[in-house]
């Protein structure tokens, strides 16, 4: 295989055999002319074409190789053997040169010659290593110098990671630069790769704190809400426990009522979501109670405000006692039943039924033999602000069901749903039989699907 045999400043010019062809094509000699982007002049280093030829090929990133020697000859056959790389080339003829391109670009690796009038390559190369931007950049020395021990040492003593001696082997002079060329892209991708996550855990970041700040108003308005509401419900109950109230008053402090206690519903529901999404969850106070008993309370309440509606009661045993926050709970069931009462026809029974499973897991369930829920609005039925389409439901923040579940969870819980032409709609609430202080600990309910009504 024929050497490339680049010529040393101050000798008188060689008859050499000219270098292994790259190509059918093209052969490295002094008259070629090169398709690689080329510098010749330091000038035309950061040329705005050169910058829209890269930026046009996003999908093929290139990298700038430099070339440094005093012999314009030896840079055009250096620049003939690199061009299959397809990379950018910037070739300079000096030390000064080399050192002002490297000011203005990042490069790959840089390939140059020893000895150089003025600055030579050995002084180049310390100074380049003097720079924080440039000290960790790949240098491959090319010289005619022999192959003493001493000389070569001294290259790498100032920096050199190669020292190719003359006459260079074309392909491997273009093994050596590829192998730094691939390197310094990959790593120029880790860097992008690095920002754009920086940028978006920024982004993410920003919309977390947005998020907060929102619900800490919602939670603050929540509150301040309740002082005058409290007021507007005081007044109302004591004019309508008046005697002697005329008639159209007494409808009046009716609405007042009426409307006071949905503000206070909804006051309420935005403050336990505020608690869900800020506070970590809402949080609960387990005491020992009776499931059973809970659930005639809820129902007694519902039937008085509903007498036209029929509840069912499916008890496997007459008492099904735990350790739960019961107040919460009622909460779930009270919310579970009025929505059962809601999407289901009046003349149709809702069913409620409770039953235990071993000695740590309890369930409820409630059905309604309404039109089932659509397939594609139940994988975020639990999520906050759904509202269904039926009476009333303009009224609704639609926070009922996360709030809900959120309260199940904080037990300990799950809460499922099952909706089908066949069974109707059931929601299965799965209890363990203490509520336990950290939910982070396994659950008898973790993983478990409940039987469903058959």
């Amino acid at each position: 295989m024929q050497a490339l045999n680049i010529q040393r400043t101050g000798e008188a010019p060689t008859a050499c055999p000219p270098p292994e062809p790259l190509h059918p094509n093209a052969r490295v000699n002094a008259a070629l002319k090169p398709s690689v982007p080329r510098t010749p002049a330091l000038t035309a280093v950061s040329d705005a074409s050169l910058l829209r030829h890269t930026d046009d090929s996003p999908d093929s990133p290139r990298a700038r190789v430099l070339l440094v020697d005093d012999t314009p000859s030896n840079l055009l056959a250096l620049e003939g053997v690199l061009e299959p790389l397809g990379q950018h080339v910037v070739s300079v003829r000096s030390g000064d040169e080399a050192l002002k391109a490297l000011l203005l670009d990042e490069y790959a690796c840089v390939l140059m010659d020893v000895q150089m009038p003025g600055l030579d390559g050995l002084e180049t190369a310390r100074l380049i290593r003097t720079r924080e931007r440039t000290k960790h950049l790949p240098i491959l020395f090319i010289t005619a110098l022999s192959r003493e021990a001493a000389y070569v040492t001294r290259g790498y003593e100032y920096g050199a990671v190669d020292y190719l001696l003359k006459p260079v082997d074309p392909n491997i002079l273009r093994a050596k630069v590829s192998v730094f060329v691939e390197l310094y892209l990959r790593g120029e991708k880790l860097r992008q790769q690095a920002l754009e996550l920086a940028e978006r855990r920024r982004v993410e970041e920003e919309l977390q704190r947005a998020t907060e700040l929102e619900q800490q108003l919602v939670g603050i308005v929540g509150h301040d809400i309740r002082t005058p509401l409290a007021a507007i419900l005081t007044t109302a109950s004591t004019q309508l426990s008046r005697e002697a109230l005329p008639d159209a008053q007494r409808k009046a402090f009716e609405r007042v009522a009426r409307g006071g206690e949905r503000i206070q519903r909804i006051v309420d529901q935005l403050l336990d979501f505020t608690r869900a999404r800020v506070g970590g969850g809402i949080p609960v106070v387990p005491g020992a109670g009776d499931l059973n008993e809970l659930c005639h309370k809820v129902v007694d309440e519902l039937r008085a405000a509903r007498p036209e509606r029929s509840i069912q009661f499916d008890f496997a045993h007459d008492t099904l006692p735990g350790v739960w926050d019961l107040d919460r709970l009622e909460q779930v069931v009270a919310n579970l039943l009025d929505n059962a009462l809601k999407y289901s026809p009046r003349d149709t029974a809702v069913r409620l039924r409770t039953y235990e499973q071993g000695v740590d897991t309890v369930y409820l369930e409630v059905q309604n033999a309404g039109a089932p829920i659509p397939a594609h609005l139940l994988p975020t039925l639990f999520q906050p602000f759904r509202r269904g389409d039926g009476p009333g439901q303009r009224e609704s923040l639609g926070l009922g069901l996360y709030i809900a579940r959120s309260i199940v969870e904080a037990h300990g819980g799950t809460l499922r749903v099952e909706s089908t032409p066949e069974v109707g709609t059931v929601f299965s609430l799965c209890l363990p039989r203490q509520a336990l202080g950290d939910t982070r600990a396994h659950s008898s309910c973790a993983g478990v699907a409940a039987p469903m009504t058959a």
